[in-house]
């Protein structure tokens, strides 16, 4: 997820990388109106993975034992299956616990390498993304986070009070398990 080539001849060479965000059609429509989307018909409880026992509950998944064992000592800061948004800007590794999140209101304010950095929850894919704006005012408005200056983010898109579209600048981001961010990144801040 760094870019990075770990093994072969091409070991320590680092490849441009871009954010995977979660969003629904929606929102990929909203970004490019040319946007092609593949859509499945297969269901998406049935799919199992070989790593982990399925359950209906994030918070009851379990590794399975053959997997843990390839994974080293666990940070135990946070539980292993914890959900959260990892960010990795410039220096900076940092953790967002998807619960704190939602007990701080779905939103939270935080300096990153000197920037000011909005983490919210997205109220149309109950995701969390991280942007990087200065904002004097925050507030959820139905689907909507109302910004200073009349800005807006509405179906996962910062607009002005016209309704225009604004270029959204974000930090690398991933929505993850704690055990897979903590493991890519050792020396992670957790916010809290």
């Amino acid at each position: 997820m760094t870019g990075e080539a770990v093994y072969g001849h091409h070991a320590g060479l680092r490849m441009e990388v871009s954010n995977l965000l979660n969003m629904n059609v929606e929102q990929a429509l909203a970004l490019d109106a040319d946007m092609e989307i593949a859509i499945s018909d297969r269901r998406y409880n049935m799919i199992r993975s070989t790593a982990t026992t399925y359950s209906p509950s994030n918070s009851d998944a379990k590794l399975m034992e053959q997997f843990v064992v390839t994974l080293g000592e666990e940070d135990q800061r946070r539980p292993r299956m914890d959900m959260g948004l990892g960010v990795w800007p410039d220096s900076s590794h940092r953790y967002y616990p998807l619960e704190t999140l939602r007990s701080q209101g779905n939103y939270m304010v935080d300096t990153v390498d000197d920037r000011d950095l909005l983490v919210f929850l997205e109220p149309l894919t109950s995701t969390p993304t991280a942007i990087y704006w200065k904002s004097g005012k925050v507030e959820l408005e139905g689907r909507e986070f109302i910004l200073s200056d009349g800005y807006r983010i509405q179906n996962g898109q910062l607009k002005t009070d016209l309704g225009e579209q604004v270029n959204i600048e974000q930090p690398q981001q991933i929505f993850t398990r704690w055990y897979g961010f903590a493991l890519t990144f050792p020396e992670t801040e957790v916010f809290q």
